[in-house]
């Protein structure tokens, strides 16, 4: 793994790329709304090559920077405010915080409440966020990989594995076939559940197929032959990327 900087202009200044050189074969970049920029490519690529891709995409890495800034606000799950905006399962939502005896989280088709019984504890109910927000997570995705297992995988006897959810900056999920686990980025969350299926389904394929080889794509095209819209809309609507 290595550091890039790129000048992207008076405005946004310098900024760090994270460059990884994996087994693929094409080439990935991502803006994150923290600003971090990291890009992916073949192992063989010289880094002279890596400095030409950047500089030609310098704009668009820009114009993905000033647009997350001018919504510094929204989205951000490390620092919840009253009435501050997030995405969850699709959704556009609002936080809102309210006075109650004991602390609890409710949902509604628009707002998400956060029922606490000191408004002013900043750290409490952050806490009280994460907490609700990991749990969602994990009975979102365990019944997703429920159904898809017992329609898609179950009958080649394979284990249904166990899932793991935590914070992960570059991948939706990853499989591990020999230990039969499947960990998921609890950001995932804030995808619509047909882009959080695609993830599910992908990883599960891995237990099948470890690699992204022509059976892997092929296994995945019968059972969920729109997975690349589904792909496509996640990789646009919550992170974008190129």
């Amino acid at each position: 793994m290595n550091d890039f900087e790129l000048y992207l202009g008076p405005i946004n200044g310098t900024v760090k790329v994270t460059v990884q050189k994996k087994k693929i074969k094409n080439v990935h970049l991502k803006v994150f709304r923290s600003f971090e920029v990291f890009l992916s490519v073949p192992e063989q690529v010289p880094d002279e090559w890596i400095q030409s891709f950047l500089s030609d995409h310098v704009k668009w890495i820009d114009d993905q920077i000033t647009k997350y800034k001018k919504t510094s606000g929204y989205n951000n799950l490390l620092d919840i405010k009253n009435g501050s905006s997030i995405q969850y399962l699709g959704k556009d939502m609002r936080i809102h915080k309210e006075a109650s005896l004991k602390n609890y989280v409710e949902v509604d088709e628009k707002i998400i409440h956060l029922y606490v019984i000191d408004q002013t504890n900043e750290e409490l109910i952050q806490k009280l966020f994460n907490k609700w927000w990991r749990e969602s997570a994990r009975k979102v995705y365990q019944k997703e990989v429920d159904s898809y297992y017992d329609r898609v995988i179950r009958k080649y006897n394979i284990d249904k594995p166990t899932i793991i959810i935590k914070k992960m900056k570059t991948l939706w999920g990853s499989c591990t076939p020999q230990k039969c686990k499947i960990t998921f980025n609890e950001y995932l969350l804030k995808a619509n559940l047909r882009c959080i299926q695609y993830v599910v389904l992908h990883e599960l394929t891995h237990l099948l197929y470890p690699n992204h080889n022509v059976e892997f794509y092929n296994f995945l095209t019968i059972h969920m032959p729109d997975w690349k819209e589904r792909k496509m809309q996640l990789d646009t609507e919550v992170v974008q990327g190129l």
